[in-house]
Formats: structure tokens, C-alpha cells, sequence
């Protein structure tokens, strides 16, 4: 009979030994967040396993070492916060969580009441029947952060089976919790990146990229409802200089005090967003003239009230142009030029506010006047390419350059590539264009080859989504390659993440085309549009350009800190090149090169410079770290470099 007992009391075991597992691997799968599925392993451990308590402690790195309770099930009655455990090396220290906690193994203890190390607590667990215990340590990224304790009725209550049991579960618990943590994160970044995609990271106001989509559907309302929507487009005066005279720190903080201004002026029926600069858009739904003329009165009366900050007073002005639906335009963009060209009126006399009216034409003059010009552009010979090194962050060599488009024109002056190249597109120039680049691009390389100059790595061209819309774009590519000579070795195409998505499979075949042909490709500014990482997987891409806004503020911005130490992790998992632009100061320099980046460009190293002065200056150089900064360098490399590994992943 005894046998038979012991027989029957062993299958007993072993088949709620098989529950216990089978369900917190339930657990595991189900859990979304770590506190929930802390609480549901302790539930199934006294449940289904049928212990008196069990309870997970984390470890905190106070004075006295203490474990925090995160989650119990059973029978507690006070006990864990009675108990004041610690995982120091002390008389508090003895218990069995205190002890897995500090040596990192399973704990057990057979008998508590007569064990001596442990009358700390024999009163309390005579109280509450606690006789034998184990507890197993919990390890989460190669470190303990803590323990799962477990309590029974009975001395020697854990057998070997039970141990290896309780052990694979709290294995399982270890990775379900850095599981979590893990996806925590990655949900934390993407929101992130997606927030800084679509919001302005000054003043929380949806950004230029996010407008265009609620402008459409605004519109798309305004058509619905049979009403009128008026557009606000509105730009502040005197913050460039403010910012020249007192930093931008001062303009920054008076960008942040319009916005709470207008937010605080507008109801329900209007959006606030900005444009960019000093410049804010409102769309004002179900409008009318009056009200618009009244609010547009309220704002500027609003922003000219002065500003105080760091003991000045500062007082600006605004001009504010405005163009309505469905009078002015009736999609996005019209009413958007319309009321930049209403703004732009009103500037120019001084400030105030201005409804579009239609004889309005000075700047569309100007953007023709842009467009004759262009075209003759290239026969003329008024287009430049300018280049911008790219540096080795701990010695400073020049391990390739960025060719750069610059516009002289005999008539207008230099122009800006943020207005000539938004021309370029809209009249689909594009194509020649993108074509003359890479083609002087390679020219001029061929060029230092016949001096024996050597640019010590790949000259980076830009290339548009236009340039891919275009059904010749690979027969362009091919034929500056036949023309010239050069080798596509010598070429880093650069691509935005913007281009990559207007048509996913399209892209993927030119690109896989251009790779077989021997270019490198780069993503440029990433981070700062789709940021998907679906995407590095797809398209053949070799390097990622960490866009400057996250470079700029890193020294006070955990959040870009940790983007851009995220970036540089997946580049690395994923054998990707990394390159930081926008580099202007030595802490940032500092900063990327001990977060592991290898590659920058920026204004501390090297402004854009023509062919000439580039060809002179920056070629014959071995350092381009400004002297003092390069008189620092030690012989060996900062922490996590490897000594010459720019130069040969180059």
C-alpha cells in the first residue's frame, strides 16, 4: 500500500509539475506588459502548483541594498513588507530570495523554522506556515535584476524534479521580461521617430510633413459640409536676428511662447501647426471674413506683446497672409501658395495681415522667372557642384565627400537649393539635372585620378524620387558611366526615405539594378520620414546618414541621444555604414565617437567648397580635425574603435 501511495503521490506530482509549466508558458505568450505577467506567474504557482506564497522581488541599488516586492499570489498577510529583505551580505541577507538575488544561483531551504541562519524571520513564518522555501534568480540581459521565491506548508517540500521544474520556469520568466522590455523599447522608438516625422520637436505642433495630410482633409470636410475654410499663414519678424544677437536658445524659447499663444487663441474648429523656421500655419474651419479678420488682429495684437527672457524684453512682429477654400484654390497646394503670396504682400509693406487677392503675381512671377533661368541653367554653365567632406570622427582622414548642387545665375545672384530645387521638380527637370550631377561628379573624379589625387573613399551624389519616376533614369546612369569612365565603385548614390515609398517595388528594382552595377547606396536624413525598418531589409542600402537634427540637440536630448545610439546598434546588426551629419562642435564629435559612429560631415570639419578650393585644400590633407582638436588625439583610438577601421570599411 505504501508503494502504491508513493507510486500514486509521484504521478501527482509530476502531472501538476505539467500544468504548472504548461501554464505559465500561456502566460508568457499572453503577456503584454511585465507587471502582468509577473502577477500571473505567482497566480499559477500557488494555484496550480499549490504553494502558500509566492512572490518576485527586483533588486534596487539603494543604500541598504533592498528588494522591492513587484508581484505576489498566496498567502502574504503583511509578510513581504514585514520582511525588509536585503541583498546585501548581512543578517537580512540570508533568505533564500536575498541570497539568489546576491550569488545569482537557486536557493532552497528545506526547513525554515530550524534552520539558523534564517531566525531573522522564523517568527513570521511560523506565523504564517512558511516551513520550506526555494528561490530562483532571475536574469535579464546578462544581468540579475532579481528573484521568484516560492513558500510551502511542509518541510523538504522541493524535491530535485520540483527544482528543475521551478528552475526552466524562472528561465522562462527571465526571457519573457527582456522580451518585453525589448519590444517596450523598440514601441518607445518607433513612437519616437514617428513623432518626430510628423511633429515639430520645439513646439509639439504637427510639422510640415504632417500639414500636407490634414490640409487635405480639411478640405475634403469643407467640401462635405458645402463650407468655407480660410488658411493662416503667418511669419515672424526679428527671430533671425534675435537668434544671431542672443542665441538660439532665445529664439527657440519665443518659437515655444507663439505657439502656446496661438493654441490659446483659436477654438475647436482650427488647427495649429508649424510650417517651419518662424513660421506657423492655422486652418480655420467654417470661417468667414469677419472672423477671420478679427482672429488675424487678435495674433498679431498677441505676438507683439513683449516677451520676457533671462531678464530681457524682446518685442516682434508678424505678417500673416490669408487664402480661403474654395474662393482662392481648392487643393493644398494653391492654398498654400496663395497665402504665402498674400504674406509675402503684406511683408513687404511692413507687416499686418492681407487677404489673397487674384492679381497677386509677384511671386509666381518670380517662380517663372525661376523656371526660363533654370532651364538655360545647364547650357550656360551656371550650375556648380560643391563638395563636403566626409571625416573619420577619431583621426579626422577624409574618407569621401558629398557633391553638392549650387546655382549662379548672370541675372538673379546665387540661388538657394531650397527654392530652385522645388522648381526643378515641379517642371520635371529633374532627370537632366540629376544627370549633369552625376556625370560632373564623375568627371571631376577622373580628374584627381590623372593628378594622382586621391579622395580616399566614395564621392556621395543625391539622386530624387523624380529621377526614379523617370522610365531612362538606369539608360542616364549607364551612359555617364560609358561617357566617363569611371567606375560605379567610386559612387555612393543617396536616396531619402520619402523617395523609397512612393513606390515600393519600382524602387527596389532600380536600386537592385544600380547595385548590380556596382553603386553603393545611402539613405539620407534617416530618421526623420518613414524610419521603417521593414525597408533595410528590402532595399539594398549600405550606408545610413543620421540626419542632423538629431546630431543638434544630443548633448541636451536624451531621447535623440538614444535614437541615434539605436540606429548605430541596427546598422551594426545589420552591416550598414553610418554617417552623422551636421556635426558642428568637438562635445558632438566626442559624443558620436564614443556612442560608436565611425563616419560625419558637418561645419566642424569642412564648410561645401567649389571643385577648385575642395581639389586644393581638403585633398592633400591627412587631418581635417580643426589643429588644437588634433593635437589632442592620443595614438590610440577612443573606446570601441578599432584602429584604421574607417579607412578599410571605406
Amino acid at each position: 500500500m505504501q508503494t502504491s501511495y508513493n507510486l500514486e503521490e509521484k504521478l501527482n506530482r509530476a502531472n501538476r509539475a505539467l500544468q504548472l509549466l504548461s501554464a505559465s508558458n500561456r502566460a508568457l505568450l499572453r503577456a503584454r506588459d511585465e507587471s502582468s505577467l509577473l502577477h500571473d506567474i505567482c497566480r499559477i504557482a500557488t494555484e496550480i502548483g499549490g504553494y502558500s506564497l509566492s512572490w518576485i522581488g527586483y533588486k534596487k541599488q539603494d543604500a541598504t541594498q533592498s528588494i522591492r516586492p513587484v508581484a505576489y499570489s498566496g498567502h502574504e498577510e503583511g509578510f513581504l513588507s514585514a520582511a525588509n529583505m536585503s541583498w546585501a551580505d548581512c543578517n537580512r541577507g540570508r533568505s533564500a530570495m536575498s541570497t539568489a538575488i546576491r550569488v545569482g544561483t537557486t536557493q532552497l531551504r528545506p526547513d525554515i523554522l530550524n534552520d539558523p541562519q534564517l531566525s531573522y524571520w522564523h517568527e513570521d513564518a511560523g506565523k504564517r506556515n512558511y516551513r520550506s522555501a526555494v528561490a530562483l534568480p532571475l536574469q535579464v540581459d546578462g544581468d540579475i535584476i532579481g528573484a521568484i521565491a516560492i513558500y510551502a506548508p511542509e518541510p523538504n517540500a522541493f524535491s530535485d524534479e520540483d527544482v528543475k521544474l521551478l528552475e526552466e520556469l524562472a528561465s522562462d520568466l527571465s526571457f519573457g521580461i527582456e522580451t518585453i522590455r525589448l519590444r517596450t523599447a523598440h514601441e518607445h522608438a518607433n513612437a519616437r521617430i514617428h513623432r518626430l516625422a510628423f511633429f515639430d520637436t520645439l513646439t509639439g505642433l504637427p510639422n510640415r510633413n504632417h500639414l500636407a495630410g490634414l490640409l487635405a482633409d480639411s478640405i475634403a470636410a469643407a467640401k462635405q459640409n458645402n463650407s468655407q475654410l480660410a488658411l493662416f499663414l503667418l511669419d515672424l519678424d526679428y527671430i533671425r536676428e534675435i537668434n544671431e544677437t542672443y542665441g538660439h536658445e532665445t529664439g527657440d524659447w519665443i518659437l515655444v511662447q507663439v505657439a502656446q499663444k496661438l493654441c490659446g487663441l483659436v477654438d475647436d474648429s482650427a488647427l495649429v501647426a508649424r510650417f517651419g523656421g518662424d513660421d506657423f500655419i492655422i486652418i480655420h474651419e467654417q470661417s468667414t471674413v469677419h472672423k477671420v479678420r478679427n482672429l488675424a488682429k487678435h495674433i498679431l495684437a498677441a505676438i507683439k506683446q513683449p516677451f520676457l527672457f533671462d531678464a530681457r524684453s524682446f518685442s516682434i512682429s508678424g505678417s500673416i497672409g490669408i487664402a480661403f477654400y474654395p474662393d482662392d484654390a481648392d487643393n493644398p497646394t494653391d492654398l498654400l501658395s496663395r497665402a504665402d503670396l498674400a504674406m509675402s504682400k503684406v511683408k513687404g509693406a511692413g507687416g499686418g495681415y492681407c487677404l489673397y487677392k487674384r492679381d497677386m503675381s509677384r511671386l509666381l512671377s518670380r517662380k517663372l522667372e525661376l523656371v526660363q533661368r533654370l532651364e538655360c541653367a545647364l547650357a550656360e554653365g551656371n550650375l556648380h557642384l560643391y563638395y563636403q567632406p566626409k571625416v573619420e570622427l577619431y583621426a579626422g582622414m577624409m574618407v569621401g565627400a558629398e557633391a553638392l548642387l549650387r546655382w549662379q545665375d548672370p541675372v538673379l545672384g546665387w540661388v538657394s537649393p531650397a527654392e530652385f530645387i522645388p522648381v526643378a521638380e515641379g517642371r520635371g527637370l529633374m532627370p537632366q539635372i540629376g544627370e549633369w550631377v552625376l556625370k560632373t561628379a564623375c568627371q571631376h573624379i577622373k580628374l584627381w585620378k590623372s593628378k594622382g589625387l586621391n579622395c580616399r573613399g566614395k564621392i556621395a551624389v543625391n539622386v530624387s524620387a523624380q529621377q526614379f519616376g523617370d522610365p531612362y533614369f538606369l539608360e542616364r546612369v549607364a551612359r555617364v558611366l560609358e561617357e566617363t569612365g569611371v567606375p560605379p565603385s567610386n559612387i555612393e548614390l543617396e536616396l531619402t526615405e520619402s523617395s523609397l515609398m512612393d513606390d515600393p517595388e519600382r524602387m527596389s528594382e532600380i536600386m537592385q539594378s544600380l547595385r548590380g552595377m556596382g553603386f553603393s547606396i545611402a539613405i539620407d536624413d534617416f530618421g526623420t520620414g518613414y524610419s521603417s525598418l521593414a525597408y533595410l531589409k528590402r532595399f539594398p542600402i549600405d550606408t545610413l546618414k543620421i540626419d542632423q537634427t538629431f546630431v543638434k540637440n544630443m548633448l541636451d536630448d536624451n531621447n535623440d541621444k538614444a535614437i541615434i545610439s539605436t540606429i548605430l546598434a541596427i546598422a551594426k546588426q545589420m552591416g550598414l555604414m553610418t554617417v552623422a551629419e551636421g556635426v558642428e562642435t568637438e562635445e558632438q564629435r566626442c559624443a558620436l565617437q564614443e556612442l560608436g559612429c565611425v563616419l560625419a560631415q558637418g561645419y566642424y570639419f569642412c564648410r561645401p567648397e567649389p571643385l577648385a578650393d575642395f581639389t586644393e585644400k581638403r585633398l592633400n590633407l591627412t587631418c581635417l580635425l580643426p589643429k588644437d582638436n588634433a593635437a589632442k588625439q592620443t595614438v590610440m583610438p577612443a573606446k570601441g574603435h578599432a584602429k584604421g577601421h574607417a579607412v578599410s570599411s571605406t
